[in-house]
């Protein structure tokens, strides 16, 4: 019944992204929202940050997640890009 259906609706909610919340109707419906979430995708680029500095972000690295970020947006999307940018960053050079 409809009624049941309802109570095993999958939702994404409190993203406060437009298109992003919502009922999602299935894994590759799931899958495209999250790639077009700008909050996905900043937490990505942090735990890169994080794997590949091996510590937490710092206030003090604020341009180098920003420059990151931009990379990755400029570039379309690669991933690569990303990592050079990371790995070319006044945060990795000089890390301690």
């Amino acid at each position: 019944s409809s009624a049941r259906s309802d109570l095993f609706t999958t939702r994404i909610t409190g993203t406060g992204e437009s298109g992003i919340d919502g009922p999602v109707k299935d894994a590759h419906d799931l899958v495209h929202r999250l790639a077009k979430s700008a909050r996905v995708r900043q937490s990505i680029i942090r735990h890169c940050f994080r794997y590949w500095m091996g510590r937490n972000e710092m206030l003090s690295d604020s341009k180098t997640l920003i420059a990151a970020e931009k990379a990755y947006l400029d570039s379309g999307g690669k991933f690569s890009e990303l990592l050079v940018s990371l790995l070319t960053s006044d945060s990795f050079l000089y890390r301690k």
